[in-house]
């Protein structure tokens, strides 16, 4: 893919008023080297706040907000726009992210360049810096995390897959079907990318920040949603040993990451894995509750 392609960004939204028009902004601000914007899609999900009226207000012809009636979720929304977009590539983009620069979409476009058989790139979702105790705590979490994901592969793994942003060719956009009792989009993208033998980049330089959970109850709700042993009872069905394989990775290596950063911060990564380890035994209960609407977690706004 060496030619300049067109881009369709889309933004799922639910309850954004206040971040809405500063990340349609910052999309049309961007720098366009290689690809060319085609349109920005933003689907408001059945927001009860002011939503569909702050992304309306911005005026641009390639601005197309759609104001859905109803709370069907992010993965029902998903499965609307990959039948409508209309450019060579998708990007997906949450609607409460900062992006760092005004070349993060360059940079996804970039990793489609590498290689022809790629066809979904994800980009480098990072967190504010914390601010008390807590937030410091779960951001032991993220530093485990990230360095995880860049000593595997470079980051071309299913870490390195987060619906925060993500960018996939039209022709593997249209095969995707979701399953309505999904919680998490973005992972299951990731094996069925894999399923279809795709090849899969991870964008490190397109980063955007997003705020980590301020209290526990919001903490736990996104662990029980997307923690890889949540995630493991839920895709068995739909991919089988894969998503088992895809997170083995010998305790040596997990503990390696836990033990860097507990060096560098043993108070708050204690409490980290204090907290987690109470958690293992709900991930099949809480996982099977889960429905694929929206949860509002005020703290991260």
């Amino acid at each position: 893919m060496k030619r300049t392609v067109t881009v369709s960004v889309f933004i799922p939204a639910y309850n954004e008023e206040r971040n809405i028009k500063n990340i349609i902004q910052q999309v049309l601000d961007q720098k366009q080297k290689y690809w060319r914007l085609k349109e920005i899609i933003v689907i408001c999900d059945g927001s009860s706040d002011k939503t569909y009226a702050e992304a309306i207000s911005i005026k641009n012809r390639k601005l197309r907000v759609v104001q859905g009636k109803s709370n069907l979720g992010k993965v029902a929304r998903v499965n609307q726009v990959v039948k409508l977009f209309k450019g060579d590539l998708l990007v997906q983009l949450d609607a409460d992210i900062t992006l760092k620069d005004d070349s993060v979409i360059t940079n996804l476009v970039k990793e489609f360049r590498v290689n022809p058989e790629v066809k979904l790139v994800g980009g480098n979702s990072k967190v504010f810096p914390p601010k008390n105790f807590f937030q410091r705590s779960i951001n032991t979490s993220y530093e485990v995390y990230y360095r995880s994901r860049a000593r595997i592969n470079n980051g071309h793994n299913v870490f390195g897959c987060t619906g925060a942003i993500l960018a996939m060719k039209k022709d593997f956009a249209r095969r995707i079907k979701l399953p309505k009792e999904l919680i998490v989009e973005d992972t299951f993208i990731y094996f069925l990318n894999k399923k279809y033998g795709f090849k899969f980049r991870h964008a490190k330089d397109a980063v955007v920040y997003f705020k980590m959970a301020g209290n526990l109850k919001d903490f736990l709700r996104q662990v029980f949603r997307s923690h890889p042993e949540s995630l493991k009872f839920m895709f068995d069905k739909y991919f089988g040993n894969a998503v088992r394989e895809e997170y083995r990775r010998p305790k040596s290596f997990y503990l390696k990451n836990v033990m860097d950063v507990l060096v560098e911060q043993p108070v708050n990564t204690l409490t980290m894995i204090a907290i987690k380890l109470a958690c293992i035994p709900f991930f099949p209960i809480f996982s099977a509750k889960y429905k694929g609407k929206w949860f509002t977690a005020t703290s991260t706004k």
